[in-house]
């Protein structure tokens, strides 16, 4: 909660232009996020991996799921409830386990880039730091 606070004060006292407002109110969002997911893993996900049932609960669909490669993991995670998807190859996949869709993956680059182009042409954010990195260093700029 302090963190979403700090981001509440740094959008209230800082002149902003357009490019510096999207950045602050998507760190807030982040931030809010971050708390909201916690939660719910604490009061959701966490009983429910450490007690694991015998048959999958519905998946939720406020969660977004994951991405996993280890098999234990996945099979955690798909009786928890949560929607996860098993990235590997097909000879490594268990007979025993329930596979609803294979998916070819496909790698979008134009997502991000055509939000913040001017006349198609991009201009990225400027880095925020430079210089050795450390656990301040990198809390901040994430």
């Amino acid at each position: 909660m302090a963190s979403a606070q700090h981001e509440v004060t740094r959008l209230r006292h800082h002149p902003l232009i357009f490019r510096d407002l999207v950045v602050f109110v998507a760190q807030l969002q982040r931030t809010l996020l971050d708390i909201h997911a916690l939660l719910d893993y604490i009061e959701i996900l966490h009983p429910l991996l450490t007690d694991p049932r015998s048959k999958p609960v519905g998946a939720n669909p406020t969660w977004m799921g994951c991405f996993t490669k280890c098999t234990e993991t996945c099979e955690c995670l798909y009786f928890a409830g949560v929607s996860v998807w098993l990235v590997c190859y097909e000879d490594f996949i268990p007979p025993t386990m329930n596979i609803v869709l294979l998916v070819q993956l496909t790698f979008p680059d134009n997502i991000v880039r055509a939000m913040y182009s001017e006349n198609r042409v991009a201009k990225p954010f400027l880095s925020i730091y430079r210089g050795p990195g450390s656990v301040p260093h990198h809390w901040h700029t994430h």
